[in-house]
C-alpha cells in the first residue's frame, strides 16, 4: 500500500499527539521542555526541503518527521514544562514561582525509601530540598492557563542492597492560594505531612510499608482522601468541626477512630457527618495495617 505524504504527515502527526499524551498521563514525559517553542523554525526547515526533494524516496521521510515534531512543538508550546531540572548532588533545594493567575495547582511526588514532610507556606508556588545518596532527581513545573502541574521523582540511579540510598528526603512547603490536588507514590518511606495551611481538595496515596501521618484542615469545604496501602501505618488527623466519612473493606486492619460511628461494615462517619459545613471522604483500599483517625 502506497500512502500519499499528506497521510503520512498527518497520520505520524496524530500518533505522536496521541502518545505523547497518555506518557504524559502516566508521567513518563521527561523530554519535552516548553522551551522548545524556540525552535519553531527547523519547522520551516522541514518544509523547505519537502519542497526541494518533491517527487523523491526522500520526501516520504521528511513528511514522517515534519508530523513528529508539529506533535512536540505543539505539545512543548502548550503543555510542555517551565522547567526540566535533573539533580544528582545528596542535597539541593528547588522551588518554582508563584504566578497570581494561578487557581489550582497538582502535586505529584514519587520516591522510594526515605521521608518526606510537608508544613509552612511559601511566597512560591512550591520551594524545598531534598536529599539523597546515589539518587537521581527530576523535579518538572508546567503551566496551563489558571493550572499548574508540578512533578518530583526521585530514584536510584545504583541500587545498593547495603549502602546507604535509603536515605532520601523530601521537605516541601506550598503556596496557601491555589487549590491543590496531592499524589503522592511512596515505596517504604516515612511520609509526615501537615497540609492545614493548604486548600486541599483532593489527596491520593499510595504506598507499600509506610509510618504515614497526615493533617487536614478545613480551607475546603470537600476533601477527597484516597489511601492504598499494604503493611503501613497510618494517623490522620481531622479538624473536630469536620465531618468525615470512612469508607473500604477494613476486615484485616487494627482501627482506632476518634469518635466515629460505625454505619457498616465497610463505612465509619462522625456524628456530625450529615450536618458539617466541611467534610474529608477517606476512601481506603489496605492490607494488614494500623489505621488511626485523631480529631484536633
Amino acid at each position: 500500500m502506497k500512502f500519499k505524504n499528506g497521510q503520512l504527515f498527518w497520520g505520524f502527526f496524530f500518533l505522536s499527539i496521541g502518545a505523547i499524551f497518555l506518557l504524559d498521563k502516566n508521567d513518563y514525559i521527561n523530554f519535552i521542555p516548553h522551551e522548545i517553542i524556540n525552535y519553531w523554525p527547523v519547522l520551516i526547515i522541514l518544509w523547505g526541503v519537502a519542497i526541494l526533494l518533491k517527487n523523491t524516496i526522500a520526501k516520504p521521510i521528511i513528511s514522517i518527521v515534519s508530523g513528529i515534531f508539529l506533535a512536540l512543538f505543539l505539545y512543548g508550546s502548550f503543555w510542555g514544562y517551565t522547567e526540566n531540572s535533573d539533580y544528582s548532588d545528596e542535597y539541593a533545594n528547588f522551588s518554582e514561582e508563584f504566578k497570581d493567575s494561578t487557581k489550582n495547582a497538582t502535586l505529584k511526588i514519587t520516591t522510594g525509601m526515605g521521608k518526606i514532610t510537608a508544613n509552612g507556606t511559601t511566597e512560591k508556588l512550591i520551594s524545598g530540598s531534598f536529599s539523597g545518596i546515589n539518587t537521581i532527581s527530576n523535579f518538572k513545573t508546567r503551566y496551563d492557563n489558571n493550572d499548574a502541574r508540578i512533578v518530583f521523582k526521585q530514584r536510584n540511579d545504583d541500587i545498593q542492597i547495603l549502602g546507604k540510598n535509603g536515605n532520601n528526603n523530601v521537605d516541601f512547603s506550598l503556596n496557601p492560594n491555589p487549590i491543590w490536588k496531592i499524589y503522592l507514590t511512596v515505596g517504604a518511606a516515612n511520609v509526615d505531612l501537615d497540609l492545614t495551611e493548604y486548600k486541599v481538595s483532593e489527596f491520593n496515596l499510595e504506598t507499600g510499608a509506610t509510618n504515614c501521618d497526615l493533617k487536614f484542615g478545613n480551607k475546603q469545604e470537600i476533601i477527597d482522601v484516597s489511601v492504598e496501602m499494604g503493611a503501613a501505618n497510618l494517623k490522620i488527623f481531622i479538624p473536630r468541626e469536620s465531618g468525615c466519612q470512612v469508607k473500604g473493606d477494613m476486615v484485616l486492619i487494627s482501627k482506632e477512630f476518634d469518635d466515629l460511628v460505625e454505619i457498616d461494615k465497610k463505612k465509619y462517619e462522625t456524628d456530625n457527618f450529615q450536618t458539617a459545613k466541611n467534610k474529608i471522604l477517606i476512601n481506603l483500599d489496605g492490607g494488614v495495617s494500623n489505621f488511626e483517625i485523631e480529631r484536633y
